[in-house]
């Protein structure tokens, strides 16, 4: 089987799209699939062409209208993955409903306030339009798969959306995670971009309450963004400056050395989430996570992580508590944590399950 795979973006690019990708290929290879990938973002339209009429089936990882279009124009069958929130109505706050009222609701939420610059209010078509795109490419594949169960059932499509995880490799020959491998004073890490939505102020405040009951442990902050100076800032009025260390941006391998020295990853994001790849890093490295009970978040967590409702800082202050107190337990959390994602985010069985996807879509046979 000849497989291309398509996605936006840039050459050496971080992007969890490309790492789901990378981690595909290898496994697809072993089992005789020849593999070809694309950047619509980066590839001419003459090279979109060629590659199409190459393929037995196309693998999309973005709503790339034009390029669905040639798809169908030369009769490939396409495998759609959806990696992020279908709907912008849904970023701040989910409910389930129907396909039908859900597209009622983005209406309503594109729509401009009174309030708004004709230039705002004009940029309201272009949201349209951009809905209108993904809509359009949604109803020209084949199939349909997302990197979690929680943005599969956002959708409210009237097909099916199989969930497709990105997968993640587990080293079997790792030794046990123990207390003797952590510094002291413990540590809690925050991985990702510095954003609102992302949820940093809430990790900051949380900690500020373990620092009133003179708790000691410590506070990693790996990332850049727009807030920077505005969670350091929040930091020093806290009066947390001695709790908490700003690493920046590091290196994948240097976050993974710091998430095995941690005693705990905290993810207290706003945004629904639909799948941070940071969860199933720190499983890798049998730590377990506090995430709020957002987007796909929980489902990578597993049953042995911590949960806090969104945005409730007590409550996170409280998961954290709890880990500072029963530190043996938390490793024990880690280390089924490492393995409930080997079991359901590996490379062999995403392939697996991939491979059973592309033979739903062979022409069926009639024996006379």
């Amino acid at each position: 089987m000849k497989l291309l795979i398509q996605h936006r973006h840039f050459k050496n690019e971080i992007a969890g799209v490309i790492t789901y990708i990378n981690a595909l290929i290898p496994e697809l290879e072993t089992r005789g699939v020849e593999v070809k990938t694309i950047s619509t973002r980066e590839e001419q339209i003459n090279n979109w062409i060629k590659l199409i009429f190459w393929a037995d089936i196309v693998h999309m990882n973005s709503n790339d209208l034009i390029f669905a279009l040639l798809c169908k124009i030369l009769n490939k069958k396409i495998i759609i993955k959806y990696h992020y929130c279908f709907y912008q109505s849904i970023h701040s706050q989910y409910e389930q409903m129907s396909f039908g009222k859900r597209l009622q609701a983005e209406f309503k939420y594109t729509l401009p306030k009174p309030n708004y610059p004709l230039k705002w209010k004009l940029f309201t078509f272009v949201k349209w339009a951009r809905l209108g795109t993904r809509l359009g490419t949604a109803l020209i594949a084949n199939r349909h798969t997302a990197c979690s169960n929680f943005l599969g059932e956002s959708c409210a499509f009237p097909w099916q959306v199989v969930t497709l995880y990105n997968p993640i490799v587990i080293k079997s020959e790792s030794q046990p995670k123990n207390l003797h491998n952590l510094s002291t004073p413990y540590k809690f890490i925050f991985v990702g971009r510095l954003d609102a939505d992302k949820g940093v102020d809430i990790l900051l405040r949380a900690a500020s309450i373990l620092k009133d009951e003179n708790r000691h442990f410590q506070i990693l902050i790996i990332g850049d963004g727009g807030t920077a100076n505005k969670l350091q800032q929040l930091t020093s009025s806290l009066e947390i400056v001695n709790y908490v260390r700003f690493l920046g941006k590091l290196s994948n391998q240097e976050v993974i050395a710091q998430l095995q020295d941690a005693l705990a990853l905290v993810v207290p994001s706003r945004w629904q989430e639909p799948a941070g790849y940071v969860v199933l890093e720190a499983s890798s490295t049998q730590t377990c996570s506090i995430v709020s009970k957002v987007g796909g978040l929980p489902e990578l967590a597993g049953t042995h992580g911590f949960f806090f409702k969104n945005e409730d800082i007590q409550e996170l202050a409280t998961c954290m508590r709890y880990c500072l107190d029963h530190p043996d337990e938390v490793i024990n959390r880690g280390f089924l944590s490492s393995q409930y994602v080997a079991e359901n985010f590996s490379s062999t069985l995403v392939a697996t399950q991939f491979l059973e996807i592309c033979e739903q879509l062979k022409p069926q046979t009639t024996i006379q």
